[in-house]
């Protein structure tokens, strides 16, 4: 079981660049905290909420991220390494 994951890992971390893994850890960190948050909602309901705002901020971040990351990529990272291939 423990082999299964630590290769499904290696993978993971050998075929992914830093932005996919960073994007996959904002997901995963929005998955927890709606848990956690469901979690304790049933103790508390008011920190339950609270922590449900933790979970929207890392989804923000994920849209942000992904929205930033797609306008980098498209006006600038793109023209530099075809400028780079005509040298």
């Amino acid at each position: 079981m423990f082999e299964v994951l630590k290769d499904s890992l290696n993978s993971w971390n050998a075929q992914k660049s830093e932005r996919q893994k960073l994007q996959h850890a904002y997901l995963a960190l929005t998955v927890i905290v709606v848990m956690l948050a469901g979690i304790i909602s049933l103790f508390n309901g008011e920190l339950g909420h609270n922590i449900v705002l933790i979970a929207l901020i890392a989804i923000a971040a994920f849209f942000v991220n992904s929205i930033v990351w797609n306008l980098l990529q498209s006006s600038l990272l793109d023209r530099l390494s075809t400028k780079t291939k005509r040298k």
